[in-house]
């Protein structure tokens, strides 16, 4: 026993004074930027918080935050109904599993909803919302009624521990709170992100403009299933304001992140120990790619930009976490109740309507344990046989998955001919796809370089040199290997092999990007929470608690002195400020472009601009060279006036990115000769040049 302390005092140690010395983005060692924050502390909250010069108001988050609250309660009641409905042993579950399950299920159905509504164009406050949320709660009261006379709505009481460990009591899970809190007041702020800004909240901008969801022929990206976007356009119509509601939207979807933290704790308390469960929680939520972070070049949090990552790992997580409940009740009650079946199915589901990877992420790894896991009860005369048993539950499975996501692929199917749109051109080809823009994609969305340095050096980045990990994940995950008992053994090796086909997934199939694999970390941090419990010797319970309090000192540092954590300035002035709005031009547009809409060219970040804009993704056809390429004088005049454009703003900086070597391509038709010649035509008069511009904004003359 006093080898392996020891060695893991050295391998702790080791493996923490290499992260600390890692270099991050701007070449500056993570110690560094630590002492530096530690020291400038008060100046940076200060100044961060409250904006220079200082300003405080949070009466103008309390509709963004009453909004999302009642939104995030319907989810939590239909959510609850769908248990019941699906028979998902409610009385079994403990009240913080049921709550946990009904919200993520709930979620997922109001995305659905939303869809189908927003389909036939009846996006309104009352058909969308008022009227379904009153009939969702008087069908919980009457359901309610109804199973407490029949003795059904008591809960299960909490899950006995299989490991009993008093390392961390649930008390610790109070330190959770402020990132809880840090995540809700930066997901109150403006998005800035580009692909936020380009379709997360740029796509239910449009459908809750035109009051219906449609093909989108200039953004590819939004054709895409889109089920936790939808709840951002759910708080468009709630609010009755796009800009408004997309904040709504953003609060919504970063709640996603406390709802996994809770149910990480309540599966670590039920397969393994209190203490396993206060750990998960607290390190998953502490982490920087989780927390609401923003003190680093590249850095993305997933939880309070407007980003989906941190919904599909809670789909992701909850959808495993109900196939193992499934798993478990065949020893607790003694059969296997299809309804946690179809609800880790519909989850998944979810995870699948979420984001196209989870097919391969969610869908078809947890398919795969279905067939593979035998049954625990003895097939009895007469029953199916082992083989048609497991082919029948992964149907049950497959079909509650369809229902959450089928939606999405009939939507595409009708609209684009392409269930799949854009992916599989070649099987079921698309509107407006064509094999030139499949070939580009595919050139820029599929790994190339599968050397073995190549391989080292990502796999180092996603188990040591990640700008955004936390420090002790990755260490404590692997004590998990280390006698975790006979009850979490084979969880342990479960989720070891899942992560491992995840990123496997990740560096073979896709292009690479950190945020592809984050949705496993909630299976890395209960890795990492079971490690935690390896021993209960002294000596480790005052250095695990020590090590994390630090580790989340540490982490909350880096979440709340980041310079986009204006967690208390005014909206209003967030609104125009270049930090939000970072480009000159649009922040001249929303002050001048009143008369007409602004056409952009390489500029597919749009979302901030206020008034009707024109413009399209690098892969999708270029308005600009359609109303241009081969016309007359005459006939682009007329072109510009039948789309009322009265600005044309194009993006050199950014269309020059896209046509760097290895990048998405952009239509060799734009080049400044062509604006050189409209100019010389009288079409278009370059406006005056602004101080840290992107490009060139033209005023369109008329006849």
């Amino acid at each position: 026993m006093k080898n392996l302390r020891t060695a893991v005092l050295l391998g702790l140690g080791l493996y923490l004074a290499t992260f600390y010395a890692t270099p991050l983005p701007g070449d500056v060692r993570r110690w560094d930027l630590l002492r530096h924050l530690a020291l400038l502390a008060d100046d940076f909250l200060a100044a961060n918080w409250f904006g220079s010069p200082a300003q405080f108001t949070f009466a103008d988050r309390l509709p963004v935050l009453l909004a999302a609250s009642l939104i995030l309660g319907w989810a939590a009641a239909l959510g609850w109904l769908l248990l019941v409905v699906f028979r998902a042993s409610v009385t079994q579950l403990t009240r913080l599993e049921t709550f946990v399950f009904a919200t993520a299920a709930g979620l997922a159905s109001l995305g659905t909803w939303v869809l189908l509504l927003g389909l036939f164009g009846f996006l309104d406050r009352t058909g969308t919302f008022l009227i379904p949320a009153a009939l969702t709660l008087i069908a919980v009261l009457w359901t309610w009624h109804r199973r407490s006379r029949r003795g059904l709505t008591a809960p299960a009481a909490a899950a006995m521990e299989p490991a009993p460990n008093n390392l961390l009591s649930h008390r610790w899970l109070w330190l959770a709170v402020p990132f809880v809190v840090a995540v809700a007041l930066a997901a109150m702020l403006p998005p800035f992100e580009f692909d936020v800004c380009e379709y997360h909240l740029q796509a239910p901008k449009e459908f809750f403009e035109q009051g219906r969801i449609t093909f989108l022929p200039h953004n590819v990206y939004a054709n895409m299933p889109l089920g936790v976007e939808m709840l951002s356009l759910l708080g468009m119509v709630v609010t009755g304001d796009w800009w408004l509601g997309a904040l709504v939207g953003k609060m919504v979807i970063a709640a996603f992140t406390p709802l996994c933290a809770l149910g990480l704790f309540a599966a670590g308390q039920r397969f393994h120990s209190t203490t396993a469960g206060v750990a998960a929680a607290l390190l998953y939520v502490s982490t920087p790619w989780v927390a609401s972070t923003s003190i680093l070049p590249a850095d993305i949090n997933v939880s309070s930009s407007g980003l989906i990552e941190g919904a599909l790992a809670c789909y992701l997580f909850l959808a495993l976490d109900a196939l193992l409940l499934w798993h478990e009740s065949a020893a607790r009650c003694g059969g296997r109740p299809r309804g946690m079946l179809l609800l880790a199915g519909y989850l998944a589901g979810a995870a699948v309507a979420t984001k196209y990877p989870a097919l391969l992420l969610v869908l078809l790894p947890l398919t795969v344990w279905l067939l593979v896991t035998k049954s625990r009860q003895p097939t009895a005369a007469g029953e199916p046989g082992e083989w048609r048993r497991r082919a029948g539950r992964a149907a049950i499975f497959l079909v509650a998955a369809a229902v959450a996501c089928g939606p999405w692929f009939a939507k595409n199917w009708a609209l684009t001919g392409n269930p799949t749109y854009p992916l599989l051109h070649g099987t079921f080809d698309g509107r407006t796809w064509n094999a030139e823009k499949d070939a580009r994609w595919n050139r820029v969305h599929r790994p190339h370089d599968f050397s073995a340095a190549t391989l080292a050096k990502d796999v180092g980045r996603v188990a040591l040199t990640g700008p955004l990990l936390s420090p002790l994940l990755i260490p404590l995950a692997v004590l998990a290997l280390l006698r975790p008992g006979a009850v979490s053994r084979r969880l342990v090796w479960q989720l070891f092999a899942y992560i491992a086909f995840a990123i496997a997934v990740w560096w073979l199939l896709t292009h690479r990007i950190d945020r592809f694999w984050l949705p496993t970390l909630p299976l890395l941090a209960l890795l990492a929470g079971i490690g935690v419990c390896w021993t209960t010797e002294r000596w480790w319970r005052v250095t695990v608690r020590g090590l994390l309090l630090a580790t989340l000192a540490a982490n909350f540092l880096l979440a709340a002195a980041g310079p986009g954590n204006a967690w208390f300035v005014p909206l209003t002035a967030l609104r125009a400020d270049p930090h939000w709005v970072p480009d000159p031009w649009h922040r001249y547009f929303n002050r001048h472009a009143t008369d007409g809409c602004v056409l952009t060219v390489g500029d597919a970040a749009v979302f901030d601009l206020r008034p009707p804009v024109i413009y399209s993704t690098c892969f999708d056809d270029c308005p600009f060279e359609q109303l241009v390429h081969d016309k007359s004088a005459a006939e682009i005049r007329q072109a510009f006036a039948a789309r009322r454009i009265a600005y044309v703003y194009v993006n050199w900086a950014e269309i020059a990115r896209y046509r760097s070597p290895g990048n998405y391509g952009f239509t060799p038709f734009v080049q400044p000769s062509v604006f050189d010649r409209l100019v010389r035509l009288g079409i278009l008069a370059p406006l005056p040049p602004l101080e840290g511009q992107h490009g060139q904004a033209y005023r369109v003359l008329g006849d």
